[in-house]
């Protein structure tokens, strides 16, 4: 089979135009078997060609999907799979990948971890569950994890429980700190953490008076009612005597 031409038709890649056939392959594999000079490829050839074009189509296919943002290995396996890609391909690409340390494990932790302190309200256990499910080994996580410095995770701690805060004023300082605990140790955060962020907290609300007023009119000026009603919100015994003491 005669080359006639090359036309270039997307990054590293060409259609071979032959007599009556034509062929799209890598640049790669052109220069590797000399398609330039030779001009003349047999059928053996030709199957060897085509073999090795679809390793090198399994490898950019990869490549473009790393450059979109850094990827781990299983993500890169499952990717490829989806794409129908033979297993044996799949292997050979994931070895080539990891020799050109573009598939790292612990640079992935490194920079997944990063991005949840700085665009998400995660804490270190939510983090740490969420690269567990990626399969990441627990000790390349904690040693990561590790290295940060915990006046960054005391930093957010602040930052979530000031801005709920200001979210929170229609609420009594017992509602306010028992859904701030809950939502804390939801969002991943040390326990001990919590607890002193929320100890020296600082809480004014008047909520007390707005939930009497509600409750003066509901009840009828019950006062049994008016108390039960409010210590199921969470306000404190003594200052729902106040109220009736004004």
């Amino acid at each position: 089979m005669k080359i006639n031409k090359f036309k270039k038709v997307g990054k590293n890649k060409y259609k071979v135009i032959f007599d009556n056939n034509e062929i799209t392959l890598y640049e790669d594999v052109i220069l590797k078997y000399d398609l330039l000079l030779i001009k003349d490829v047999d059928i053996d050839l030709l199957d060897k060609i085509i073999e090795e074009n679809k390793y090198y189509d399994a490898y950019y296919t990869a490549l473009n999907y790393i450059e979109i943002k850094l990827r781990y290995k299983k993500e890169i396996i499952s990717y490829l799979k989806k794409k129908e890609f033979s297993d044996d391909l799949i292997n050979e690409v994931v070895n080539k990948l990891e020799e050109l340390k573009l598939l790292n494990n612990k640079n992935y932790i490194i920079a997944y971890t990063n991005d949840r302190i700085n665009l998400s309200s995660d804490g270190p256990y939510k983090i740490k569950k969420s690269l567990l499910e990626y399969e990441f080994d627990e000790e390349d996580i904690d040693e990561y994890l590790n290295t940060i410095d915990d006046s960054i995770w005391i930093e957010k701690l602040n930052k979530i429980v000031n801005k709920k805060k200001n979210l929170m004023k229609s609420k009594s300082y017992y509602m306010f700190i028992t859904k701030m605990k809950n939502d804390l140790y939801n969002l991943g955060y040390d326990k001990y953490m919590i607890e002193e962020i929320l100890k020296n907290i600082e809480y004014n609300s008047n909520a007390l008076e707005k939930e009497a007023e509600k409750a003066k009119k509901k009840f009828k000026n019950d006062k049994t009612k008016i108390i039960n009603s409010l210590l199921r919100k969470g306000f404190d015994y003594e200052d729902i005597k106040s109220i009736f003491k004004d």
